[in-house]
């Protein structure tokens, strides 16, 4: 075993272990939130105020960002091993087979979706009750429209950033890189830093 095959070895550890750490991570940030949304949704049924069901869909919105985020750095990661330390097909090959099984399944994570569906729902749930008890709360009316245009907000930016997630492939953003570079002639430098 030569030294870079150590090094490449060392390296695809500690990727792995910081793959497993944000996909843990990005499990606890999900189970955390759901958690708040719940204890805020109870003590704002227990009160009838509109205007506490507005902190349960800031707080699906901020758990749901903070989610896709770390598991958006998970992907990134996974992407880098399958392209760089996966390709030769003599080392380890999780990514690569755990790609082609899920190919055969053709089934999306469910992973990915379950966040998304039950944010939406609590956002849902936090719209209609705030409306239900708007009568009973001052400026329940107000407080419930603000609830409205927050829940419609993060269900549509949610909605989009799920499925723009899914679209692009890994690997393939990584594959660019393998290009080899090149020196650019000095014209193209000067007009690169605008003289």
């Amino acid at each position: 075993m030569t030294g870079t095959e150590d090094l490449r070895g060392q390296e695809y550890a500690a990727l792995m272990n910081r793959a497993r750490d944000l996909e843990r991570t990005a499990q606890w940030i999900w189970t955390i939130t759901a958690i708040a949304c719940a204890m805020l949704l109870s003590a704002a049924i227990g009160v009838h105020s509109a205007g506490m069901m507005l902190p349960v869909v800031l707080c699906a919105a901020f758990g749901y960002r903070a989610n896709r985020f770390a598991r958006r750095r998970a992907r990134r990661i996974e992407g880098y091993l399958q392209e760089f330390h996966e390709t030769d097909r003599s080392g380890a090959q999780w990514h690569v087979r755990q790609r082609q099984l899920d190919a055969l399944h053709g089934v999306p994570a469910a992973a990915d979706w379950g966040p998304l569906a039950s944010s939406n729902l609590l956002s849902f749930v936090s719209i209609v009750l705030a409306w239900t008890v708007a009568d009973l709360s001052p400026r329940g009316g107000v407080m419930a429209g603000i609830t409205t245009m927050a829940g419609i907000a993060f269900s549509v930016h949610s909605i989009l950033e799920s499925i723009r997630s899914t679209q692009p492939a890994n690997a393939a953003s990584w594959a660019q890189l393998n290009e080899p570079l090149r020196e650019t002639a000095p014209a193209e430098q000067r007009a690169a830093s605008g003289r």
